[in-house]
């Protein structure tokens, strides 16, 4: 694997990020150092990764290198939903309700791991097991609501149907026409998460920031090269996520979407009153087009309803303005009677997609492993595949490790331009289909 120059893909707009205060600072990577392990990211994967190798080898040696700031990637630039279950993980008869149970166990692990963390480190990232609503604004994405509320009933897990009158008065908004809220999920800061994900780090563990990875050469030992120095490791994790194919994996298998997201100013007691005082809420769109909002912990709004093909991967300052604008006017058709609350932050960020939705999970050599590609749904997932990883480097067997290594992987992709053709045609009609919900 070669990549001869890193482009920065992060911009320094993340709302999650400055409210979360100053993350911890690494240094780079410089000179020649040997290690057992190296990690390839410090996301929630990589992370993940490191505390597992900690426990399971305590006498091992570890790096973790990042490209950019430790803690800002995209683990950090997500809505902030740890999810139980999914919505659009098909429903339509057993085989498909068995794979979407299959899934939401592994979501649920991921979550408990994240808890359990969360409460050992005492980590402070506005945790709120309030659960999360599906929400339709059109009437005609309530039969699919009305589907997924039988999947839950069926499946005999927690869930509650909200009317739309009770709906307004549970969001301080009369946009959504039906909902249905699942109890298990949590919603969170994300960057704050990773902050204090950071900050505890084992022991055995370094971590070198703005240390991108050029190339791995792997003959025996594995020399992974950084733009300041070497590291020579006998096992390497790459847990990248999207960026999997800018390192050279996966190309013809996972792409990266560019999402974006805006963050309000807190809404002042006029304000908050003006729509009822409600508790934190997290609303997921009945469309996949549709608009994710939140209302945080300190009365902010959050609107993402941006999803796009962008191979640059990093996005500028008057490309993020007009998507603020578009966000703006989300935000305005929920609550139009806040016209003086303004945008405080908008940023962008990645998700790794495969073509069927599923994740990459394997060696790829002599003791090199990948994991990632979650389909937008990384914070859980992306925690356990972290540590099945190590699992499966050490030889440590679990029934997790056998469900995950039994799963589908990614099927082909076409290359560019064929994929930018494909994939702007769908993301264009999937707009269309879903502009009620936006």
């Amino acid at each position: 694997m070669q990549n001869k120059r890193y482009r920065q893909v992060n911009d320094d707009n993340c709302g999650w990020t400055h409210l979360a205060g100053e993350m911890p600072a690494f240094p780079q990577l410089e000179g020649n150092r040997q290690v057992d392990w190296a990690i390839v990211g410090a996301g929630f994967t990589g992370l993940a990764a490191a505390y597992r190798i900690a426990e399971l080898h305590p006498g091992d040696s570890i790096i973790v290198l990042d490209a950019e700031k430790a803690g800002q990637g995209a683990s950090a630039r997500n809505s902030g939903y740890i999810v139980d279950i999914t919505l659009n993980d098909g429903g339509s008869s057993l085989a498909d309700e068995q794979t979407q149970l299959a899934k939401s166990r592994l979501n649920m692990a991921g979550l408990k791991l994240l808890k359990n963390r969360v409460r050992h480190y005492d980590i402070d990232c506005d945790w709120d097991e309030s659960g999360k609503l599906h929400c339709a604004a059109d009437v005609r994405n309530i039969p699919k609501l009305k589907k997924f509320e039988g999947f839950l009933g069926r499946a005999d897990l927690p869930h509650t149907v909200w009317q739309k009158e009770e709906l307004a008065q549970r969001l301080g908004t009369d946009h959504y026409q039906y909902a249905v809220q699942t109890h298990k999920g949590v919603l969170v800061n994300p960057a704050a998460l990773v902050k204090g994900l950071l900050e505890n780090l084992p022991a055995s563990v370094m971590l070198y920031e703005r240390s991108p990875v050029l190339s791995i050469q792997s003959d025996g030992a594995h020399r992974l090269t950084t733009p300041g120095g070497e590291l020579t490791a006998d096992r390497v994790i790459v847990a990248v996520n999207a960026l999997m194919p800018e390192l050279g994996f996966k190309r013809d298998r996972v792409f990266p979407l560019t999402l974006t997201a805006s963050l309000t100013r807190s809404l002042d007691e006029k304000e908050y009153q003006s729509i009822g005082q409600p508790e934190p809420w997290g609303v997921l769109s009945a469309s996949s087009m549709g608009a994710t909002v939140r209302l945080t912990n300190d009365r902010r709004i959050l609107v993402r309803n941006t999803v796009e093909w962008w191979p640059g991967l990093a996005m500028g300052k008057a490309a993020l303005e007009q998507r603020s604008k578009k966000n703006l006017l989300g935000l305005r058709k929920r609550f139009p009677d806040l016209q003086n609350l303004d945008i405080d932050y908008t940023w962008s960020g990645h998700v790794c997609i495969s073509r069927n939705s599923k994740p990459v999970f394997e060696k790829t050599r002599d003791n090199v492993f990948l994991a990632g590609c979650y389909n937008a749904g990384g914070v859980a997932m992306g925690s356990l595949f972290g540590k099945l990883i190590v699992d499966y480097a050490s030889g440590h067997e679990s029934e997790q490790l056998e469900q995950v290594l039994g799963q589908e992987k990614p099927v082909f992709i076409p290359p560019r331009p064929l994929l930018d053709i494909g994939l702007k045609a769908r993301l264009a009609w999937q707009r269309y289909q879903g502009r009620s919900e936006a």
